[in-house]
């Protein structure tokens, strides 16, 4: 009988020996230790199995949380602790990466910021003084209406590698008021407000590339090319006398962006984009009437601008 026990209990010792042995250890950079079973690695994780009051439950510890970790090797005749640290040089992407990047098929964004209008204001100027306005009055009138807000939206859809297809709309708006005195002939001055209200609306079919850097693959860079028609109007208030403009062409914007990814399906963004478009023919309309102008090439109504914008971008 004491043998039969003798036996028994030196099969429990050796296996809880071996179950010990088996386990492996993680130290994490606080200093606590974690004793589990690591059943998968790859590049920024390490996939564990713990038994914890006889309930089995699995996780992943980020690798960048650790400051080693050790395997255990045995056989019949030895055991070895085979210890590992984070690999922070690495540039191997696996399977698993790339799902924690959250593989997106449609991106939408909302951004706003300001925009500066980049058409020579001379001839205007020259045009105010000439009615009679003062000089430093015309400079500041067309220093406020040169720099004004935009408002943008986009929504892409995934085409292959970096490159998605879809729209996007542009909206930008500026104002300029003032109120000044006009010497309109050799007898009369006139004296009241001139302000102005100028929109640019744009709406076209956007290509988009983007790539995504660094050890988690939080900054993404990026850029697009849109393609589309712009509408232009201008309301124009002279010594109480309304004024409206308008005219639509061609035009094209262009970005360059930055984001930081706050989640695998939303990031924080910021761009830079130029808008190029010339309006070649206006409808100038009044109280008395309305009327078509077609404008020389040196006169064109230019619509560029140079814009900086900031928003959130979601993926799904």
């Amino acid at each position: 009988m004491n043998r039969l026990l003798f036996a028994t209990t030196l099969l429990f010792s050796v296996l809880f020996f071996n179950i010990t042995l088996a386990q492996n250890r993680i130290v994490l950079n606080s200093g606590d230790t974690i004793n589990c079973t690591i059943s998968k690695e790859t590049k920024n994780y390490l996939h564990i199995e713990q038994n914890v009051k006889g309930v089995a439950t699995t996780g992943k510890i980020p690798k960048k949380d650790i400051r080693e970790w050790s395997y255990f090797q045995q056989d019949d005749s030895f055991s070895q602790e085979e210890i590992q640290h984070p690999d922070i040089e690495s540039n191997e992407v696996t399977s698993e990466d790339t799902e924690q990047q959250s593989f997106s098929k449609i991106r939408a964004s909302v951004t706003g910021g300001m925009g500066y209008l980049l058409g020579d204001t001379k001839p205007a100027k020259e045009n105010l003084q000439s009615m009679g306005v003062n000089k430093n009055v015309a400079d500041d009138y067309y220093q406020q209406f040169k720099m004004g807000a935009q408002l943008k939206a986009s929504l892409y859809f995934y085409l292959f590698k970096d490159y998605w297809l879809g729209g996007m709309y542009n909206g930008f708006f500026s104002k300029a008021e003032t109120v000044t005195s006009m010497q309109m002939d050799e007898v009369n001055m006139y004296y009241g407000k001139l302000n102005e209200h100028y929109f640019v609306n744009f709406a076209g079919i956007s290509f988009y590339s983007a790539g995504r850097y660094g050890q988690q693959q939080k900054i993404g860079l990026n850029s697009s090319v849109t393609l589309g028609p712009a509408f232009y109007r201008d309301e124009v208030e002279m010594l109480n006398e309304q004024i409206l403009i308008k005219g639509t062409t061609l035009g094209m914007h262009t970005t360059l962006g930055f984001e930081y990814y706050l989640k695998s399906n939303l990031s924080l963004t910021t761009e830079a984009g130029l808008f190029l478009a010339n309006v070649k023919k206006l409808t100038v309309e009044t109280l008395s009437g309305s009327q078509e102008m077609e404008l020389d090439k040196e006169n064109y109504e230019s619509l560029s601008r140079f814009d900086f914008s900031i928003g959130l971008v979601f993926y799904w």
